[in-house]
């Protein structure tokens, strides 16, 4: 038995090429016949064209000796140029699964007259009734038509001219009329014919197979011819396994002469790609719509060494050279990082986790962003054994062990001026509509006296700007003469009205980030828990859970943007190493609008430097600020889209240099992309793909990891800490009416200890929080 490969038949529904080009692959299967002599020595291919119906959908096969898997696919692309052929698995065990299955067989009556061929219907697909059938069953139906062809000898072509000798002809007195059963059978046999075989197996969870499988079988009625043959239901009452191993290996008995000749034409109607006339059926695995070619120096996987598999992340199939191919982009390609577009639901989640999860298994570092939480729960089933202490997987809404992030805790003095532009910008992009030039000048500042102070945190802000015995204690520690002409020449001289009116807009929005339980046990320690800088060095996987929902909006905008700043920082730190010993982090953000300040500009246009790689995702174009819409499309070097609505579409066509419309780019399916992709530096044409779907593995270790990670980057609150809410800060004496500072409500005040040490160089946690 020879092995067999099995060929998934993609086409356009778009596509108009004429059935008729089907008869040329038949014809060419179906040579002359082998002498006696030769078929001792000789077997006889056999072919299996296919449909099957698997999870609602109809595809389209043929599955054939591997020998002859080149031959067919020349013949199949050279009638069919637009369709899409792809390797995969047998998909008859599909069928197979169901509880209940029936099979049967479906023979025309007699060989040497003609079915109906696509020559007979007029403007209709001869395949409709089969497939509008097909594509109303439930989704635990399965169904499959397996169409067995071999040579057969040209005796059938002499016998049925023989026969059609012994008609007699219609004489009147006026004309003479050729029977017409005797045209059809000089027709069918001017073509080439062959053996054939139509076996039918539905499977159900119903327990009607049979009455199924009758059904149809009744749907080849449409290709009874009334003076021609006529397709007849039978079942072959054989021992059950007979029957299905027959089916699973593709094999009838020839010489038990159950079958019947059917020439190119009748083989063509009842199996050819389908197009045009088929869109009306809905279900059908379509090939791809956009045309387009993918450019010769594509990053493949097939026939890659791996050396370059190493040093690629795949995510996408695509139609290159006649074949489905898997393909992905380069790591000095991804440093010029990728943008991603696409409406909610569009498979960008997915396509990101693919590649977070490519990157996780080649043991590249890797961040994650995720404003949902769905893709940190996907990732976290994904991650081998071998990286389990490589995660640092954080969850803000944590309150029994939550990691700390001190983002004032400046590892490196000359960084200054980045933190506190940073922490800037992500206030200013949540609170743009009520922002000015004094209240930026005045938070830039307080940021940085606080970065001169040891210890500080961002909940300081709000003792430096209300409590003068505060800054009296830390301004000697304060070292920037700047910072403290600031202080003393310009804050404390400002008239109490003047000065209230400036601080209380600052004091409302870090107030209202910094009173939240939460976040405090995040932001207001000291010391840092997590070094960003160091999982970024040392290749570890950072996922960071977000989930709006649980988090709150304003909350979660405002940590990611600052842990995204962080991160830049530690990149940006790289600049005293070699080139050579920057290791690659590849930082993933979906939903990124929620986080692109104003210092995002300077990320894209420099982390590459730093081998810091972004691939930014997010649902349309002006969710972004024009300044971010500038700074990415000249900065990326690859652009996927996805679905988008039609203003994203016009301006992606343009991006796409015309080559797709605003129509293509709106009329994309599901997980259908439009790629513009970086390649060995350059950018390339753009052309169509699908992204892969996630993998079939999991590792199932996410319980394990996630404990592994709260146990190293977390830190247990106790039942007391978690109790104490800020105390009400010690404020200046200002007219009742600007007083703008919150206050804790009197049932929640604590008081300080009065033998508590006022000696102490500045207020610690403990003062603040207990």
């Amino acid at each position: 038995m020879s092995k067999l490969v099995h060929l998934l038949i993609r086409n356009p529904k778009d596509d108009e090429t004429p059935i008729e080009a089907a008869t040329q692959i038949f014809s060419s299967l179906l040579p002359a016949y082998l002498p006696i002599w030769k078929r001792l020595f000789i077997k006889p291919k056999t072919y299996a064209f296919e449909l099957y119906l698997y999870k609602q959908t109809i595809y389209f096969y043929a599955s054939v000796p591997a020998a002859a898997e080149t031959f067919v696919r020349s013949l199949i692309t050279s009638s069919f140029p637009n369709c899409i052929i792809i390797k995969t698995e047998d998909p008859l065990p599909h069928v197979f699964e169901s509880a209940d299955t029936a099979i049967g067989e479906v023979i025309p009556n007699n060989f040497y007259l003609p079915t109906k061929t696509y020559q007979d219907f007029k403007e209709i697909d001869p395949l409709s009734s089969v497939l509008g059938f097909l594509s109303k069953r439930l989704p635990e139906e399965r169904a499959a038509i397996q169409i067995l062809i071999s040579p057969a000898s040209f005796a059938w072509a002499d016998k049925t001219v023989a026969i059609s000798k012994t008609l007699i002809h219609d004489v009147t007195a006026d004309k003479y009329t050729q029977n017409p059963q005797k045209i059809l059978m000089l027709k069918k046999s001017s073509f080439q014919g062959g053996k054939a075989v139509v076996r039918l197996l539905v499977g159900t969870s119903h327990g009607n197979a049979l009455d199924l499988l009758r059904q149809l079988a009744g749907t080849f009625g449409a290709f009874s011819l009334g003076e021609g043959s006529q397709f007849g239901f039978k079942r072959r009452f054989v021992f059950r396994d007979v029957l299905v191993n027959r089916f699973k290996h593709r094999t009838t008995r020839w010489w038990e002469r159950r079958y019947s000749i059917l020439n190119s034409q009748e083989l063509a109607s009842i199996w050819h790609p389908p197009g045009l006339l088929l869109t009306g059926i809905k279900n059908i695995a379509w090939g791809k719509t956009l045309s387009g070619e993918p450019p010769e120096n594509l990053p493949i996987a097939k026939n890659a060494s791996d050396e370059v598999k190493k040093d690629t992340n795949y995510f996408a199939t695509t139609e290159f050279k006649n074949e489905e191919q898997i393909f992905g982009i380069k790591t000095p390609d991804r440093r010029k990082h990728v943008y991603i577009v696409g409406k909610t639901g569009a498979g960008k989640s997915t396509l990101i986790a693919n590649m977070a999860i490519d990157d996780i298994r080649k043991g590249r570092g890797v961040g994650i962003i995720d404003p949902h939480g769905d893709l940190s729960e996907i990732i976290l089933d994904y991650i081998p054994n071998r990286r389990a202490n490589d995660v640092v997987y954080l969850e803000p809404f944590d309150t029994e062990r939550p990691f700390h992030l001190n983002v004032l805790e400046n590892h490196n003095k000359q960084h200054k001026d980045l933190i506190a532009s940073g922490i800037v910008s992500i206030f200013n992009k949540l609170y743009g509509d009520s922002w000015g030039p004094r209240l930026e000048y005045i938070l830039r500042n307080v940021i940085l006296t606080l970065l001169e102070i040891p210890g500080a945190t961002l909940p300081d802000v709000l003792p430096l700007l209300a409590d003068r015995d505060y800054r009296r204690k830390q301004l000697p520690k304060v070292t920037d003469q700047v910072m403290r002409d600031f202080w003393n020449n310009e804050f404390e001289k400002m008239p109490d009205k003047l000065r209230a009116e400036a601080v209380s807009p600052i004091q409302n929005k870090v107030g209202q980030f910094v009173s939240s339980q939460m976040i405090r046990n995040i932001i207001g320690e000291p010391r840092s828990t997590v070094n960003l800088g160091e999982i970024m060095d040392e290749g570890k996987i950072l996922i960071l859970n977000l989930a709006q929902g649980k988090l709150g909006e304003d909350n979660a905008s405002l940590l990611g943007a600052m842990i995204i700043t962080q991160i830049q920082l530690s990149a940006m730190s790289r600049a005293y190493a070699k080139e050579e010993n920057r290791r690659d982090f590849f930082l993933f953000v979906d939903e990124f609008q929620n986080f692109a300040t104003g210092a995002f500009v300077k990320i894209l246009s420099e982390a590459r430097k730093y081998r810091l790689s972004l691939t930014m995702a997010n649902q349309y174009i002006e969710q972004l600020d024009e300044g971010i819409q500038r700074a990415i499309f000249g900065n990326i070097g690859t652009l996927m889209s996805f679905v988008v609505g039609a203003r994203d579409g016009y301006l992606l066509s343009r991006e796409f240099g015309e080559v797709y419309s605003e129509n293509d780019l709106v009329g994309l399916g599901k997980f259908e992309i439009v790629v513009k992709e970086a390649i060995d530096g350059l950018t390339s044409a753009p052309f169509p793909a699908k992204t892969l779907p996630l993998p079939a593995v999991k590792n199932e270790n996410r319980d394990k990891i996630v404990r592994l990670s709260k146990e190293k980057y977390g830190k247990k609150i106790s039942s007391h800490q978690s109790s104490v809410v800020r105390p009400q800060i010690k404020e200046e004496k200002l007219p009742s009416r600007t007083r703008h500072v919150p206050t804790v409500p009197p049932s929640e005040q604590v008081t300080r200890d009065s033998t508590s040490d006022d000696s102490k160089p500045r207020v610690t946690l403990e003062d603040l929080y207990g």
